[in-house]
């Protein structure tokens, strides 16, 4: 559908593209406007309407009428059905002319109806969504104290701090802060991991997914969806400085070993290597189905990359760029760590299971089932213990990495997300309903 969209209207800008993508994804139904703004990162809905008439895009109603309509017909001609109930007439033409124009012809009145309304908009460039507060933060206090080694995991919910905008990722970030991507709030927060709590909000483009920090903690990336773009983020002084776009939605990101490559992945089925000193792509691949989940050997010499909708996950040779493997797990694979002897994969499964793979070999070496949806998973700092994210349980599990004994459930509600581990100890986990946990 986003695809589609894209295509019938070439001429938009990037932030158009953003407003296409979004109603693409809820199939023309936002919730609201009111929240379809914040989730692209306007103040407001009358923002979002400025926004839509400088692009020559009709009003929020119709345009939502229109992405309905062309969701209606593409469903008709894949399973036969009128669908007359759904149709409406939104478009204001009867169903039975829209399905005997067939897609083709419905994505030519909606290109004719959007340049009517182009043509009486007055042509300027749309500004970014700015973020409410304009003062620059005053920078962040870092705590540069040596690490505690590792203690093992007791699966205690320790603390809690609220972040709205359905946090997806968290990231740890040098020396003691981690990153949280809001999802619907087009920005990430940063919190303080020793008296935990959120100290400043950066924002950045719509629907950001993976956030990934800097070795030394200044700068990070984010791979923002709609915004077709990673943003580079400055931690310190807590603003976007750059965007360096990629073509598709970029979804997972990892660091290599040197810092100086980030390697993306995007919705177009691509691993892109970008040179973050000269922010451009350097180097791309197909790959088995784009995915957020990718990770990194310890060697910096492979990288791991679900294909969550083949049920693979695919070994890349880095820098090289080069397909070696492809690890068949079936079901749904979401998240991948590597143990730090570089010998097992572990992967969660949507499907309902936990998978161990034997690197050196590349065979499934063990199975746990879990009876729902897994998608979050970490490693313990210690390297001792799984933490997997059961997503529709409101659940986390601690799970003895040897013997695949379960040895805490911590019951979180809410919809688990993705999972850091600290090297202090605590686990940190992004839940969608809201918040953040830390797990000791």
């Amino acid at each position: 559908m986003t695809n589609l969209l894209h295509t019938t209207l070439p001429h938009l800008s990037v932030h158009g593209r953003a407003l296409l993508s979004a109603l693409g994804c809820v199939n023309g139904r936002p919730t609201s406007i009111s929240e379809l703004a914040q989730w692209l990162g306007f103040h407001d809905r009358y923002q979002l309407a400025r926004a839509l008439k400088r692009e020559g895009l009709p009003p929020m109603e119709t345009l939502g009428g229109w992405t309905r309509t062309l969701y209606w017909i593409i469903e008709s001609q894949s399973s036969g059905a009128t669908l007359r109930e759904l149709a409406r007439r939104e478009p204001g033409r009867r169903w039975s002319e829209m399905r005997r124009a067939g897609l083709h012809g419905a994505l030519l009145s909606f290109r004719d109806h959007c340049r009517s309304c182009a043509g009486t908009a007055t042509r300027r460039r749309a500004p970014t969504p700015v973020p409410p507060a304009s003062a620059r933060p005053p920078k962040l206090e870092i705590d540069r104290s040596r690490p505690a080694p590792p203690v093992r995991l007791r699966g205690i919910l320790a603390d809690r701090v609220a972040v709205p905008g359905a946090p997806f990722d968290v990231a740890l970030a040098p020396p003691n802060l981690a990153l949280v991507t809001r999802g619907h709030a087009a920005a990430v927060d940063v919190l303080a991991l020793g008296h935990p709590r959120v100290t400043r909000t950066i924002f950045v483009g719509p629907v950001p997914t993976r956030a990934v920090a800097g070795p030394r903690g200044d700068w990070a990336y984010v791979t923002s969806q709609f915004s077709e773009a990673i943003d580079v983020i400055d931690i310190q002084g807590g603003q976007q400085v750059a965007a360096i776009h990629v073509g598709g939605h970029p979804l997972g990101a990892v660091l290599s070993n040197d810092g100086m490559t980030l390697y993306v992945s995007s919705n177009r089925d691509r691993l892109v290597a970008l040179s973050l000193t000269r922010q451009c792509i350097v180097a791309e691949i197909p790959i088995p189905h784009g995915s957020p989940q990718l990770c990194r050997h310890p060697s910096g010499r492979r990288v791991y990359a679900s294909g969550w909708r083949s049920g693979v996950v695919a070994e890349i040779d880095v820098p090289a760029m080069r397909l070696l493997r492809t690890f068949d797990l079936g079901g749904v694979v979401q998240e991948v760590a590597v143990t730090a002897d570089g010998q097992s994969l572990y992967a969660a499964n949507e499907a309902g299971w936990l998978d161990v793979v034997h690197l050196p070999t590349g065979k499934r070496s063990a199975t746990l089932k879990l009876g729902t949806a897994a998608l979050g998973l970490a490693l313990s700092a210690d390297d001792r213990d799984v933490i997997v994210g059961l997503l529709h349980a409101g659940t986390v599990l601690v799970i003895d990495r040897h013997t695949l004994e379960i040895r805490a459930t911590i019951q979180t509600a809410g919809t688990p997300r993705l999972i850091a581990a600290s090297a202090r100890g605590p686990v940190l986990v992004a839940n969608e309903a809201g918040w953040v946990d830390f797990i000791t």
